[in-house]
């Protein structure tokens, strides 16, 4: 249905985000405005369905609200078929765009037209029957969706009560019948999250039936979990014909792990369906295809030329490594001692360094997906030298230093091995006996198998200060203050 959303002075936002897959999740820092996103595509269909949308000098950029606020939304050709129309070009395209400013009597008034600028019939297109459903969870609540209301019972009407009690139980089989191909897949839906949850009905009133979560077949309770609740929620709004926009703020909310990644799972699975999140849980973003993911700046993942390095990410990109999206200062390293022995120095010192392990020699995916999204970042490797009778540094270090001196990203070198370097630089005195010379070059030092595990740990014990090493210098210098 959407396939692209564009902001022009609306709150912080400004640029075009791209929606080109059924699940579509949004990263980045807090305050960044993922949120604004979901508020600003909900801004611009209530200007279709004339449903409220409170407007405030708060929502325009910088709040100088002289200036006018532009959403544009590009739909699938045919997606509402009173907003298509043929382009300059003789190209079928469809969507809208929705401009609110400020009138002379301070009011903000909202103003529709298709993307060309062709003006839009309200009254033809708000009888449109191909309007979606749009919901914004989690400001839906589940409590929500149960509501007793100020209304006066039919039974004010109804002769007697077996009559009215007749008339209601007919009327509720009658709504379940309609309804039992939706309620067996919801059932069917939650079984697999090992939950027996089912839909049923309040007592019918004309024109007002509501549906309401039970736990199994116990009474119409609100003790069902904060998590389970949230995917009901969400679970229940794709229930409907109609063609379904519903957006997340943080869909990790209330959520465990493991009911996180079968949602996920799931929601790839649901039809009439565009579901546009954010997120903050690497959990979330290890669920996820490459191309599901969009950075707060509007780039989508998939813009990483090399495909090859795309693959590497979808299968080796871990809730460890993936912390790299959510991170300001990265630092890559190739092996767990390094990863173990540097976060050890920034926990204790509080520097707003984030360490990621690449595992072996697999440094370009990483590179590629930090210099994306425009990451501060730092790589440190070992030059390998002693693996050569010449003492060279390695053909793999080499190409990681052309890459690196190409994408002018910071290489600390590591003089052969991690061990090697802290013993040149004095940091190993207190570990000899886990270290042994080299067979070839005994001037050099390496650690002993099986310890490098160990010789970290001792490190550790014994509170080295490694403030002085070369490569926190580097890092530190690099950084700078941060």
């Amino acid at each position: 249905m959407i396939k692209s959303v564009e902001f022009k002075n609306f709150r912080n936002l400004r640029g075009i985000y791209n929606f080109d897959n059924i699940l579509n999740v949004i990263i980045g820092k807090n305050n960044s405005g993922k949120t604004n996103i979901l508020d600003g595509i909900k801004l611009a269909f209530s200007t279709i369905t004339n449903d409220y949308f409170k407007i405030s000098s708060s929502d325009f950029k910088d709040s100088i609200d002289s200036n006018v606020i532009e959403i544009k939304i590009e739909l699938n050709y045919d997606a509402i078929p009173s907003l298509d129309f043929i382009d300059s070009d003789n190209k079928k395209r469809c969507g809208f765009t929705v401009k609110i400013k400020k009138t002379q009597s301070g009011r903000y008034v909202k103003d529709i037209t298709l993307l060309n600028g062709s003006p839009v019939a309200l009254d033809i297109l708000r009888e449109d029957p191909k309007i979606p459903n749009l919901y914004l969870i989690p400001l839906i609540r589940m409590e929500d969706i149960y509501t007793a209301g100020l209304t006066t019972g039919i039974s004010t009407f109804i002769e007697s009560e077996e009559k009215y009690k007749k008339l209601k139980d007919e009327s509720k089989e009658a709504i379940k019948k309609e309804l039992k191909t939706k309620t067996d897949r919801f059932k069917k839906l939650c079984s697999k999250f090992n939950e027996n949850l089912d839909i049923e009905l309040t007592d019918p009133k004309f024109l007002n039936e509501r549906v309401y979560i039970v736990d199994g077949k116990a009474e119409h309770n609100f003790n069902i979990g904060a998590g389970y609740k949230s995917i009901a929620n969400i679970m229940l709004n794709t229930l409907d014909e109609k063609f379904n926009i519903i957006l997340i703020d943080e869909i990790e909310n209330h959520l465990h792990p493991a009911l996180i990644r079968t949602l996920i799972r799931e929601v790839r699975n649901v039809s009439n369906t565009i579901i546009i999140s954010t997120t903050h849980s690497p959990v979330v973003i290890n669920e996820l295809k490459m191309e599901e993911i969009i950075d707060i700046s509007g780039k989508s993942i998939n813009l990483i030329e090399d495909k090859k390095c795309i693959k590497k990410l979808n299968t080796f990109l871990h809730p460890g490594r993936n912390e790299l999206m959510l991170a300001d200062n990265i630092i890559l390293v190739e092996g767990y001692t390094e990863e173990v022995l540097l976060k050890y120095y920034l926990n204790n010192y509080n520097y707003n360094w984030t360490i990621i392990n690449v595992a072996g020699v697999m440094f370009e995916p990483y590179i590629q997906l930090a210099l994306l999204l425009n990451k501060n970042l730092i790589v440190i490797s070992d030059n390998d030298k002693l693996l050569s009778d010449e003492q060279e540094v390695s053909a793999r270090f080499t190409r990681l230093k052309e890459l690196c001196k190409q994408k002018k990203i910071k290489l600390i070198e590591i003089e052969n091995t991690l061990e090697t370097d802290l013993y040149i630089n004095n940091f190993l005195e207190n570990c000899r006996d886990l270290l042994k010379q080299h067979e070839k070059y005994p001037e050099y030092y390496v650690a002993k198998p099986k310890k490098k595990v160990e010789i970290v740990e001792k490190m550790i014990d014994e509170n080295i200060d490694l403030s002085d090493w070369h490569v926190i210098r580097e890092i530190k210098d690099e950084f700078k203050s941060n």
